[in-house]
């Protein structure tokens, strides 16, 4: 039974919307809820329904999923209202471009501005059923990806379902679909070889409880021949940190150099549930692998085939070559595979890289242009692997070249990848630390802005959660990692950069900003304390720099170490003798590092900021240290000392934690031939010009 509550909390939220609308949506919802079901704006659904036009004439019209939208999430303004008359007479020609096709369903939107309706949208308007439901369940996938599927689908899920050989969606699928329906009117449900199940009915309830009927038949049977051995493995003991260097090497040998200074790298999605590790061991891993995605609809985000590597090398060197080799074997694989298809000379190939990598006792990398493009290529992975493997390899056929080419390169299906220019730090990964004060949090609040997924830092493990809150409200959860080390323990950098590189794959972007100050005159100053801040601002620098390089050495695409120095480097203060002195020892250590790493193509700059305040919701932790005893030396309060800080430089501005940030991105995105330079943030303090 749908549950009455949502219905009225569908209808409160969206005014004027009908009783069958709210339905509509709260079955979508049900449906995008279940990942075995649907994944990543996979699927969809429909509802006709009589409605008052313009001119007060009753007009026939389809509500169907907009293309991509997320069915999990569903709501009103996701779904696009087409009119079905004018739809309808597209059964009556034999063929359909594209463009045509989309000018057909744009020209008959009920609104301008809605969102593209789904590729299938033709279908739902050719069947007469009032809701119709699409999805592309696993265990439905398994059963239609079988050799004997034509005869086993009637045998296990009954005789009111129709089933026809795959088409591709528009027009041909539509066509085909109607056809069948009209030789068995009683059917519930329609299967399509290697793409899903749709259900329909008079009310969203009938043809929901009927997906989830003929899903649960599947699932039964598919139960049944599962191997016993499912879901019992456990994981392999194995170094702790080896997943971490398999996605380093994993992203650099599926980087894309684009000139000179710019290499095109990808974020990792890595999991490694006792059920993936069981098969990654088995000996059809290799078959599961190579036997491609269980619908078309998913090539776009994983490719087709999936690199397997069923043994692992001792040494990094070796692991570095392997993968190498396997990348390279299948990138001309893959580019035969286009050139046998391409549909004209001029056609451009999509990037031949894998995405997939099942990696014998370890687990499954998966790679994305981002965060959420690694994750729903890892869990469309996942699903495949899984289900394969419960359907027995041996009795399933690979989908037809023809027909994956035809989808992953249909424009129609590229539209859902987005196609924008991406921003231009897209595909990096940064680690800022000492992110929980007001510049490590302007820092990755702009490196978000421009792109990377970003791992924060800091030994304060309250603050990093309150920054992390804010970065995943402004940017979204998926970007948003945390890793609360200590920069002055070797072990503890150790710990978290294998924690950071982690969480996303890797590590492109280092920017060392963690620092303490203490305010004494030499004469008075303590030991103890000047060791914590030489600790914090200096060792923690070069802890953390030592730590990257050797992940910078596996990726092999060069990257950009970004320390946050001071002013004070070249302007100190009195009584701010262990904050100066450790911060331009931190910023030689910096120069120094530069000349070292040119080599692999790292470049090491500074940023030199002043007077940086922060705000209430993230204020300096420094100016909390250092400025009570410069509002008592100058007689100022709070605003007071903002404000002399601001008329003391040339251009009498504030300098705030997103100018910092700025810069930050300035030499990330490496818009210079640019290693070893000092970039003031100050405002202009001419004492602290560098020379």
């Amino acid at each position: 039974m749908l549950d009455e509550t949502t219905i009225v909390e569908i209808m409160n939220t969206c005014p004027g919307i009908s009783r069958e609308m709210a339905e509509r949506i709260h079955t979508s919802r049900l449906i995008g809820a279940n990942t075995g079901w649907v994944l990543h704006g996979g699927g969809n659904t429909s509802v006709k329904q009589v409605v008052r036009n313009l001119f007060g004439e009753e007009q026939e019209v389809i509500y169907v999923k907009g293309s991509g939208r997320d069915l999990a999430a569903i709501n009103v303004e996701d779904f696009t209202g087409l009119n079905l008359d004018g739809l309808r007479r597209l059964r009556q020609v034999g063929r359909l471009s594209d463009e045509e096709m989309e000018n057909q369903l744009a020209i008959n939107k009920l609104q301008a501005d809605a969102p593209d309706p789904s590729v299938e949208a033709l279908l739902h308007v050719f069947l007469p059923h009032k809701f119709i439901d699409h999805t592309h369940a696993d265990a439905i996938l398994a059963l239609t990806s079988r050799t004997d599927a034509v005869t086993l689908i009637p045998e296990i899920l009954g005789p009111l379902v129709c089933v026809i050989p795959y088409q591709k969606s528009g027009l041909p699928l539509a066509v085909k679909a109607f056809q069948a329906w009209e030789l068995n009117q009683e059917a519930e449900a329609l299967l399509v070889l290697n793409h899903g199940i749709f259900t329909f009915g008079p009310d969203a309830e009938t043809a929901y409880q009927r997906m989830a009927l003929y899903i649960a038949r599947a699932e039964a049977w598919l139960d049944k021949l599962s191997p016993a051995d499912n879901g019992c493995w456990s994981a392999v003991i194995r170094d702790d940190d080896l997943p971490v260097r398999i996605a380093q090497i994993i992203r650099g040998a599926c980087a894309c150099p684009e000139d000179a200074d710019h290499v095109r790298t990808l974020v990792v999605d890595f999991r490694d549930c006792s059920n993936l590790i069981g098969i990654s061991l088995r000996p059809e891993a290799e078959d599961i692998c190579r036997a491609g995605v269980l619908t078309p609809d998913h090539v776009i985000r994983t490719s087709n085939q999936y690199v397997h590597i069923a043994r692992l090398p001792d040494t990094d060197e070796d692991l570095a070559g392997l993968i190498k080799n396997k990348v390279d074997q299948y990138k001309i694989e893959y580019e035969a595979y286009f050139k046998s298809r391409q549909t004209h000379p001029g056609q451009s190939m999509l990037d031949p890289s894998p995405r997939i990598f099942l990696v014998a006792g370890v687990g499954l990398f998966a790679l994305g242009r981002t965060s959420r493009a690694a994750r729903m290529a890892a869990d469309i992975a996942e699903h495949t692997i899984l289900t394969r493997y419960r359907a027995g390899i041996a009795a399933c056929a690979p989908i037809d070249g023809s027909h994956i080419f035809e989808m992953e390169y249909w424009p129609l299906q590229q539209k859902k990848l987005g196609a924008a220019a991406p921003p231009p730090l897209e595909g990096k990964i940064a680690l800022v630390t000492g992110a929980a004060g007001a510049i490590g949090f302007g820092i990755a609040d702009r490196l978000l802005d421009t792109g990377a997924a970003v791992v924060i830092s800091d030994i304060d493990q309250t603050g990093l959660d309150t920054v992390a809150h804010i970065l995943a409200e402004r940017h979204g959860q998926e970007r948003v990692a945390t890793a609360c080390f200590d920069v002055t323990h070797c072990q503890s950098v150790q710990s978290g950069m294998n924690s950071a590189c982690l969480a996303f794959g890797g590590l492109d972007i280092l920017v060392p900003n963690a620092g303490t100050a203490y305010v004494a005159k030499i004469q008075d100053i303590n030991m103890d304390k000047f060791r914590n801040v030489i600790n914090v601002n200096l060792i923690g620098t070069v802890n953390v720099i030592q730590a990257a390089v050797p992940i910078f050495k596996r990726q092999n695409t060069g990257g950009n170490i970004i320390i946050i120095s001071t002013k004070n480097v070249f302007d100190p203060g009195a009584a701010f003798g262990a904050y100066s002195a450790s911060k331009a020892a931190a910023h030689q250590m910096g120069k120094i590092a530069a000349l070292e790493l040119a080599e692999i193509g790292v470049r090491v700059n500074m940023v030199n900021p002043d007077a940086v305040f922060g705000d209430k919701a993230v204020p300096s932790k420094l100016w909390a240290m250092i400025g009570p005893d410069r509002m008592k030396a100058r007689g100022l309060d709070p605003e007071g000392l903002k404000t002399y800080y601001q008329q003391r430089n040339l251009l009498k501005v504030p300098v705030t934690a997103a100018h910092v940030g700025n810069a930050v991105v300035f030499f990330a995105c490496n818009q210079t031939p640019t290693t070893g330079a000092a970039l003031p943030v100050d405002g202009g303090v001419p004492a602290a010009f560098p020379r």
